[in-house]
């Protein structure tokens, strides 16, 4: 009887050579990872997987992927093994909260924003609350919001009145705001928003473009109710932050979700066909918003249905409709996703958003890695795939006479797929010998190697290769 040794096909050497570009690796049978949550910061991003670990990748000159380095990572790198469940990307700064309800931080720290009461900025995580309790996290520019059972805190800058506690100096430890019955937050450049337990809008801050919503422009110290005027709805569900303009969603009748939007409207930011400043909220073109993301000069929404649309500027090309140039704008929404996606989130120059299968994607700058394709100053015009990575993925193999029979799943390229094979895994490859080739497409594979087997080798090794289109 022949014996084949699987060992080295189960666990193949798979090496993937595409535009130029040689992968050296291993591909294994395992459930692939999901993204459960994500964060664009300025220049960053973090996510979780669903097995509670935290991932960054992009700017790090702060230490805000704490990794306990300045240098900046173009592909995600893992921070924190496990027990995240959910974290916030700022500017040059990053929040997480852990099942335990505890809150840790890292990266800059010039006005306070990581709450250890120091100004010196963190390269690795540090644990600020250690009473648990904490529900939910945002940072901004340079401020730090969260909740601890509805209760408001905070820390940082707060020179426009960023923390809303009436002072205007900045906070350099976690220190409780209001007690107001706070249902949820979100910090923005400079200024802030949030919602109360019977669904009104709030905010404080800076002010200039009427991202308060007060109908006015007068930077506020303390939280001024914006200026809903929707008596006839059931109240708000979310609010969002962004570089000088707010949203929220608000329930209509028959669980219309509306999305309204106030401040800075110059590259249609605000979405409402315009470009004129809206000191009072404007209602957002569409309806069944179940979520949005306010980022430096655009926005991002979801419709029911996972529908994906963007409107503002898109000089980074961070709304993904593969438009580019200086003067590239979106005065109302457009539908770059027609199903699927389930969360957004936007920075200052680049967007991430997840889709129902748990994957991350991405579109925009990627000047500093921060969509993590390893591929640093490209802007990515139409949306890519950050994680889990592309991969040719082997499920099973099986053995039919002297033919071997390989399943698997290929998501990296269209192409030629090679399998070589050896008697000594360690010969170098191109000792190795080809002994079948064909094309392999986008998804799902069978394939059938022919006289695999050889009954003058008792043991043999295999390697595949793909070279893409």
């Amino acid at each position: 009887m022949v014996a084949v040794e699987f060992s080295e096909f189960m666990k193949p050497l798979l090496r993937i050579v595409f535009a130029g570009l040689v992968l050296l690796g291993a591909s294994r049978i395992q459930a692939a990872p999901t993204v459960v949550q994500a964060s664009a910061g300025w220049n960053h991003t973090l996510f979780v997987e669903s097995d509670g670990s935290l991932w960054a990748m992009g700017a790090n000159g702060n230490g805000e992927l704490g990794d306990g380095t300045t240098t900046d990572q173009d592909v995600p790198e893992m921070i924190v093994a496990s027990n995240v469940v959910a974290v916030a990307a700022g500017n040059g700064f990053s929040l997480f909260l852990k099942s335990d309800g505890n809150l840790w931080a890292m990266g800059a720290n010039g006005n306070g924003q990581l709450g250890d009461g120091t100004t010196i900025e963190q390269h690795r995580p540090e644990q600020i609350v250690f009473t648990g309790g904490v529900t939910s996290i945002s940072a901004g520019g340079f401020h730090s919001l969260f909740l601890k059972t509805n209760v408001l805190w905070g820390m940082g800058r707060n020179d426009n009145g960023e923390l809303g506690n009436g002072t205007g100096v900045d906070v350099h430890g976690a220190s409780q705001l209001m007690t107001n019955s706070v249902n949820k937050i979100a910090a923005g450049y400079l200024h802030s928003v949030f919602l109360t337990t019977d669904g009104s809008v709030w905010a404080m801050g800076y002010n200039g473009l009427g991202q308060l919503g007060d109908g006015t422009q007068t930077t506020r110290y303390s939280p001024i109710e914006a200026l809903t005027n929707h008596s006839v709805f059931s109240g708000g569900t979310a609010v969002f932050a962004g570089y000088l303009h707010s949203l929220y969603i608000y329930i209509q009748p028959v669980l219309n979700y509306s999305l309204w939007g106030m401040g800075d409207n110059l590259d249609g930011d605000l979405g409402d066909g315009s470009n004129d400043t809206h000191y009072s909220p404007a209602q957002v073109p569409g309806s069944g918003i179940i979520t949005a993301a306010a980022g430096g000069g655009f926005s991002l929404i979801v419709e029911s249905g996972g529908s994906l649309w963007a409107t503002g500027a898109d000089t980074s090309v961070q709304l993904g409709d593969g438009q580019s140039g200086q003067f590239a704008v979106a005065y109302s929404p457009e539908e770059i996703l027609s199903s699927g996606v389930t969360a957004v989130s936007a920075g200052y120059a680049h967007s991430v958003f997840i889709k129902s299968d748990g994957s991350l994607w991405g579109m925009g700058s990627d000047g500093n890695g921060q969509l993590g394709g390893g591929t640093n100053n490209i802007n990515f015009t139409v949306p890519v795939r950050i994680y889990p990575p592309l991969q040719l993925l082997i499920t099973q193999t099986s053995l039919s006479g002297t033919n071997l029979v390989v399943q698997g799943n290929n998501d990296f390229n269209i192409g030629q797929v090679f399998v070589w094979a050896s008697t000594n895994v360690a010969l170098p490859f191109n000792q190795w010998t080809s002994i079948w080739t064909n094309p392999i497409s986008i998804g799902p594979f069978t394939f059938t190697v022919t006289n695999a087997v050889r009954p003058d080798m008792p043991q043999r090794f295999f390697r595949l290769e793909l070279i893409g289109d």
